[in-house]
């Protein structure tokens, strides 16, 4: 077959547009005795349309392709190894340290590092793929959030770049570093793409390395099936430090944790705010403050969407770390999912542990309250929870979109979404502290926010 990369009449192309017949656009071979052969045994070359599509020299393709960029200066000799323990438990680290290496050294398998952020998870993998590089080994480092961004926005011509490349390069790079897996927006697309890159790395067994920061056992069971094969992959867990905050522990997601405090509030409300509006809240900030450094009784923050409930639920979860506090964040819709699949016989959490962990924690967020499914075993889980919070006086956040007057409205209570036990609690004045943020949706760029209205038995049905 003619090499078509060799005519150098023609002028240098884009990796877009380059096709290689010879290397079908993988840019690299794997030679190896047959196809059983561990990694360990191959050699992978490049092919000479490298020097067409990246226009580099020779000895700087592998640094190209790595698309390391700015990590280049994060490698086994700037890790500090055993020194302090403010960002990750050092025994804990120093295992993950010497899997990386040893990763390095044996290139097959794969190692998986999980930990809270800021506990060195990408120091290590941009070692790893740094270590790589400078061996002359083939290595591709790729955010997880940015690879599905990148493959979204190659569906989009004006763009330019192509979903098939881009998808290649994942899928078929001979050594690939994912970091922050977990850490992307979840949908049925993101989720279905890595499942594909995933299986596809798994069946062939190419050497892979992910971090994560969600917990081995709360991954989903796909990821646990393919990460966690005890024949295939190491799986390392970094335990935070004295100074890390394990925001995993909190059912939290990282990047409201870093979005949502206190001082990124705005209490000013959105563009069109009136006076009363901000006045209102500037009383859930204040609420939400006092009730962080003093935690007591029930606070209901209660608006439409948009307004900042959740803001200011996560930013009293982040304070209440940093206080050394035990603190639980559940998005309520999702709290009733996982109790109703702890049922099931695959689980590694039973429904026992779930609930406990969730009934007892010292401070407890429900996000969404009212947004859940209504039946029979939802209200009755709900009560149980409820209730023993209530009779034991322990601090509670709710935010909803129903405020308690609608909640506890003049109609019949048989025709209320809660029974009159739940009822009645939310309504104890002596404990429950409501807090109404009203103004317009920061999502809407000022539309004005819909206002609370009171359930009849005409619209109900509408409303659950």
């Amino acid at each position: 077959m003619r090499n078509i990369s060799s005519d150098s009449e023609q002028e240098e192309l884009s990796n877009n547009e380059f096709h290689c017949e010879k290397c079908d656009d993988k840019r690299w071979f794997v030679v190896a005795a047959d196809e059983a052969a561990p990694a360990s045994a191959r050699t992978v070359i490049p092919c000479h349309c490298q020097e067409r599509v990246w226009g580099v020299k020779p000895s700087d393709r592998i640094r190209e392709y790595s698309d390391l960029g700015p990590l280049d200066r994060l490698t086994f000799d700037t890790v500090e190894l055993g020194t302090r323990d403010t960002y990750s438990e050092p025994s804990s680290f120093r295992v993950a340290y010497h899997s990386a290496q040893q990763f390095v050294t044996n290139r097959q398998g794969w190692l998986v590092i999980s930990g809270p952020s800021g506990t060195g998870k990408t120091h290590l993998a941009a070692a790893v793929g740094n270590a790589l590089v400078d061996a002359n080994e083939p290595v591709r480092f790729v955010s997880v959030p940015d690879l599905l961004d990148h493959l979204r926005s190659a569906f989009d011509p004006a763009i330019g770049a192509q979903f098939d490349e881009i998808f290649m390069q994942a899928i078929e790079a001979p050594i690939l570093i994912l970091d922050d897996l977990g850490a992307q927006s979840s949908t049925a697309w993101a989720d279905e793409k890595l499942d594909q890159i995933l299986t596809h790395r798994y069946n062939r067994r190419l050497p892979t390395m992910i971090t994560t920061g969600i917990k081995f056992e709360e991954l989903n069971d796909r990821l646990r099936t393919r990460l966690g094969d005890p024949y295939f992959s190491t799986v390392i867990d970094i335990k935070p430090g004295s100074g890390t905050l394990d925001l995993r522990d909190t059912g939290l997601e990282p990047r409201l944790a870093s979005a949502m405090k206190f001082d990124s509030f705005n209490t000013m409300g959105a563009a069109g705010a009136t006076t009363a509006q901000r006045r209102s809240l500037n009383e859930a900030h204040k609420a939400a403050k006092i009730f962080t450094e003093q935690p007591s009784g029930w606070l209901y923050l209660a608006g439409p969407t948009g307004v900042g409930k959740t803001h200011l639920a996560a930013a009293i979860v982040n304070e209440s770390i940093a206080q050394g506090r035990n603190v639980l964040f559940k998005f309520v819709p999702d709290l009733l999912d996982n109790l109703r699949r702890s049922y099931g016989p695959t689980e590694t959490k039973g429904f026992d542990h779930i609930f406990r962990q969730v009934r007892d924690i010292d401070i407890l967020i429900l996000d969404d309250f009212g947004s859940e499914a209504t039946t029979a075993w939802a209200e009755e889980k709900l009560y149980q929870l409820i209730v023993h919070r209530h009779d034991s006086m322990m601090p509670t956040v709710f935010t909803s979109r129903t405020t308690l007057e609608t909640i506890n409205g003049p109609e019949p209570k048989n025709m209320s979404r809660y029974s009159d036990a739940i009822i009645s609690r939310l309504s104890d004045a002596s404990v429950v502290a409501e807090r109404y943020l009203s103004a317009p949706d920061y999502r809407h760029r000022g539309a004005s926010p819909r206002m609370p209205r009171r359930r009849s038995s005409t619209n109900k049905s509408n409303d659950q």
